[in-house]
């Protein structure tokens, strides 16, 4: 039963009976009214070649002091439900309803509760469980991703190293990734703060191992008030150009029906780490403040939406030439 509920539930814990080589993280954004605060915060767990090199950990995201930090904990510290998406690490706790932080150690803490609200989950099917559509299905893949929700608003206060911050009115988004590593290049891009209410947009463009060779894989969506749409490589959609140079990336997909320009601009970053066979050792940097511009059309040119975004998410990988 577990794991029907599993294969048609992403965003719970995945990795029951994982023993090693396996990773799990969840990536709760959290922006205030104003986008003067903006941090993801990432849970998970990491399991290495021996339990010595497996543990659990929080990995933080501070756009405005433009810093992260990486919590780490005894794998016995992370619990987890086997029916929904609640699980703690440590006195930190997560759930589709909200969050607590209880982070601190000599250079940075973030203590509080948040809670979320008017949310808006991925739509599934019984074809499609997830963004990754029936690729779901297959047990073999490298690495799975997942979107939880596609915007929520915040409620609640979380006081960053002593100092109060308000979040309520503030807007969210939760996604995340579990397998045994992260792809060998990918490009991702998230933003749910245009300069039109209520949208939010998310693109995942990575090589992926398949069968003893590869493919670059595109997952896409974006979602307005009147439509959602996806570009996806299952259901056609290709990368027809990008370009990377001078800290601006510019893209271009294309479906039967949609054709998706995409222009991110990218500034500030911090560094991260993602998963290798299971172990936290692949450095990164993810942007938490960039701003893009975004078209979408259909095949008689018609715009189906034109809009500007800010406090945008975006991770390069150093060797994103693989893609091309």
């Amino acid at each position: 039963m577990y794991l029907l509920r599993r294969l048609f539930n992403p965003e719970i814990f995945q990795g029951m009976g994982k023993k090693q080589n396996y990773f799990e993280g969840w990536y709760f954004k959290c922006v205030d009214e104003r986008t003067k605060q903006v941090l993801a915060v990432i849970p998970g767990i990491s399991l290495g070649a021996s339990p010595q090199k497996s543990h659990a950990f929080v990995q933080v995201i501070d756009g405005a002091r433009n810093r992260s930090g990486f919590f780490t904990y005894p794998i016995e510290a992370f619990k987890a439900s086997a029916r929904t998406m609640s699980f703690s690490i440590g006195k930190n706790s997560f759930s589709q309803d909200g969050l607590t932080l209880e982070l601190k150690d000599e250079r940075m803490s973030y203590l509080g509760s948040l809670k979320f609200h008017h949310t808006r989950p991925y739509p599934k099917t019984l074809g499609h469980p997830g963004i990754m559509g029936p690729f779901s299905f297959l047990p073999f893949m490298e690495c799975y991703h997942g979107v939880v929700h596609m915007e929520h608003t915040l409620s609640g206060h979380l006081f960053i190293d002593g100092a109060l911050m308000d979040f309520t009115r503030g807007r969210g988004y939760i996604e995340k990734d579990w397998g045994t590593s992260f792809p060998e290049a990918w490009i991702w891009v998230q933003c749910n703060h245009f300069n039109q209410p209520d949208i939010s947009f998310m693109l995942s463009y990575a090589r992926i191992p398949f069968l003893g060779g590869s493919f670059s894989g595109l997952i896409a969506f974006l979602n307005t008030p009147r439509q959602f749409y996806r570009l996806t490589t299952y259901q056609g959609a290709r990368v027809k150009s990008l370009n990377y140079q001078d800290h601006s990336l510019v893209l271009l997909a294309e479906s039967k029906h949609l054709a998706l320009n995409l222009s991110v601009f990218i500034s500030g970053g911090s560094r991260l780490l993602a998963p290798k066979k299971g172990t936290m050792t692949t450095p990164l940097v993810e942007s938490l403040t960039s701003s893009l511009k975004i078209m979408l059309r259909d095949k008689r040119g018609t715009i189906l939406f034109e809009g500007e975004g800010h406090v945008v998410g975006v991770e390069v990988s150093d060797n994103f030439t693989l893609l091309k």
